[in-house]
């Protein structure tokens, strides 16, 4: 005797043995008991919903020779009930809209509907995967569907509703068949498994009826797949190893893995996982469902109805959920989301899944936003009150690393620091911050200590021309320590020696002009206006103009020496002093960062953006949060910025 598969041998045969799809039965029990029952259906929805067994009950209940008329409770026991049920019904057709899709075939259809039919009360047609049939089949079908003859009933079925032409839609009556709920697959599974009399746990009926996604047949097919391949007690782990897909031990372990931050861990599961030949894809996408029942189970009392689990499984999913907060959970879940939706991209999945999981293991900690919020009202209310917030006493949260404590008011005050002419001053007691002091390294040919000293405590106006003539004094000596050795040098060295680079440009009186040059160069409007700004004025009045520019900018030492440019700016200067002076380019080397509008500009920029910040950072509000929070304030960004 053949073997007959538990998707044909457990097949629904009355109304009542439905699982998942009430909505259709309530409807058409109504119809039957109102006599109200339509000439044209349509069912659609995915596969294994119960489509055409829905459609093989409407006819026995139509047709059963026990009963006076149609009825709700079919016999199952009279000829037209068993013969429905085997497909054997002479007045019961059933067309493969696949392979009968043609004009001839509807033709040859609608030449028996006008007879009687020989036995039952109803011809009923059922034409399966409707949508294939071809565009003429379905305009001859037309006519004959809108007044098809009374003794005619048209049950059409099919998984694909919109490729149906509206005409066809508009006549008949659709039933939308949904996907089954899990759970009710898995209370069907146990069931059959215990009617078969088969040994079995709970795990594996929920692992099939997972891996159904929704559909019974489907299921009843995976079912008989698994008894096949297993020896002895059905179980969880044997039906996963059967099916190809990852326990949820497992997935429970990588889930507990990348809860805790371990990502060696994540790392040595993925690889077993790899090693027993799971499908990557099927195995991320699982793990998803996992911290989905996760987040369900922390952020729900009573879970139970919405996690579709074996009663071990929900108690491990609310033991693993209840140690970890909320927002971490859907934090972890949003980052898994993305890593399901890269797997399914990835040429190498493997690599995606493992970086994935180790990238969200190694996620940083995050701060409570209700503790946040708490330490922000208690800094407000200590500011309206005058009293001062106070200091941690730990480390800073988040982690982050370590470095040194903050050092107090007496060790971060500098003996040379103290308040800037017109610089902002905070109110209340402020703690001076740390200043570094960073000088180049002496050299043979140093200037004294005192000239170093002067330098750096010139004035910011007089910056430039501290250091240009500290440089010009380095330089100098470093000229007057090679003379004497050159001279007892061999005769090469000595040519070589008397071949100086070019004098150091006498630059002292640049800053006294500097006001004059920059009203001159204010004058112009010209394309020439960029490079005089990276000139050294020398001399400016109403009868010389005497510039400098570094030997190294050949190229705008040339430019300023054309007739056109020194003409740009004698006509400039005949508008300032209202004479035409003489334009003189020196010639020779310029100290480093020789004064200039262009460096001055740019070091008044930067002093006010100092100014800015550091009126920010010392503002009572950023101050008091910093000390809340147990922060600094690492970059000031203003609105004008430019990104």
């Amino acid at each position: 005797m053949s073997y007959l598969v538990l998707a044909r041998k457990w097949r629904p045969s009355t109304f009542s043995d439905l699982v998942g799809q009430e909505h259709v039965v309530q409807t058409l029990r109504n119809a039957i008991t109102q006599g109200r029952v339509a000439h044209a259906f349509l069912f659609t929805g995915a596969r294994g919903v119960g489509k055409t067994t829905i459609a093989r009950i409407l006819a026995k209940a139509l047709n059963c020779l026990d009963r006076d008329g149609a009825t709700t409770d079919p016999c199952l026991k009279c000829a037209a009930c068993t013969e429905i049920a085997l497909g054997r019904d002479p007045d019961v057709t059933e067309i493969d809209g696949a392979s009968n899709n043609g004009v001839d075939d509807v033709r040859r259809l609608q030449e028996t509907l006008p007879y009687r039919p020989s036995r039952d009360r109803y011809k009923v047609v059922i034409i399966d995967e409707v949508h294939m049939l071809s565009t003429g089949a379905f305009n001859a079908l037309l006519k004959t569907l809108e007044e098809p003859p009374p003794h005619v009933k048209f049950i059409f079925a099919t998984t694909e509703a919109h490729k149906v032409p509206i005409t066809i839609l508009s006549r008949c009556q659709r039933y939308d068949f949904r996907l089954i709920p899990t759970q009710l697959i898995r209370a069907r599974l146990a069931s059959i498994l215990t009617e078969e009399k088969v040994s079995h746990d709970d795990a594996a009926v929920a692992l099939v009826a997972r891996e159904a996604a929704g559909s019974l047949r489907d299921a009843l097919s995976l079912l008989d797949q698994v008894l096949a391949g297993v020896e002895g007690d059905l179980t969880g782990a044997a039906a996963a190893k059967l099916l190809g897909v990852a326990d949820h031990k497992v997935l429970y372990d990588l889930a507990r893995a990348m809860l805790s931050g371990d990502a060696a861990a994540t790392l040595k599961i993925l690889d077993t996982v790899v090693n027993e030949g799971f499908d990557l894809g099927n195995v991320s996408k699982n793990l998803l469902g996992v911290l989905r029942d996760l987040v369900v189970s922390r952020v729900v009392n009573e879970p139970g109805p919405l996690l579709d689990l074996a009663d071990e499984e929900r108690a491990e999913v609310t033991s693993l959920a209840a140690s970890h907060d909320a927002i971490d959970l859907e934090r972890l879940f949003a980052g898994w989301a993305k890593v399901t939706e890269e797997v399914a991209r990835a040429r190498e999945p493997r690599w995606v899944l493992e970086m994935g999981a180790v990238r969200l293991a190694h996620r940083p900690p995050l701060l409570p936003a209700d503790d946040l919020v708490a330490r922000l009202m208690d800094m407000e209310r200590r500011l309206s009150s005058g009293s001062p917030p106070p200091r941690p006493t730990g480390s800073s949260p988040g982690g982050g690393g370590g470095g040194a404590s903050r050092p107090g008011p007496a060790a971060s005050a500098s003996p040379a620091s103290g308040p800037r002419p017109g610089a902002p001053q905070a109110s209340g007691p402020v703690t001076a911050p740390t200043m570094r002091a960073t000088t180049p390294a002496p050299t043979a040919a140093a200037p004294t200590a005192s000239a170093t000293a002067t330098a750096t405590a010139a004035a910011p106006s007089q910056d430039w021309l501290a250091r240009a003539r500290a440089q010009t004094q380095r330089q100098e000596a470093a000229r007057a320590a090679v003379a004497p050795s050159a001279a007892q040098a061999p005769q090469a060295q000595r040519v070589a020696a008397q071949s100086p680079p070019e004098e150091m440009v006498d630059i002292s009186r640049a800053m006294e002009v500097m006001p004059t040059w920059r009203s001159l160069v204010a004058a112009m409007d010209h394309a020439l206006v960029p490079v005089l700004k990276g000139a050294v004025p020398l001399h400016v009045d109403g009868s010389v103009v005497r510039l400098a520019i570094d030997a190294r900018d050949s190229f705008f030492r040339k430019k300023l020496a054309t007739p056109e440019a020194q003409e740009v700016i004698a006509v400039a200067a005949e508008k300032v002093f209202g004479s035409r002076p003489t334009i003189e380019l020196a010639q020779g080397s310029l100290p480093d960062e020789a004064p200039t509008l262009a460096r001055l500009e740019e070091s008044a920029r930067n002093e006010a953006r100092r100014q800015r910040e550091e009126t920010a950072r010392a503002h009572p509000s950023v101050k008091a949060v910093c000390e809340v929070l147990g922060g600094e304030v690492l970059r000031v960004r203003f609105d004008d910025d430019q990104e």
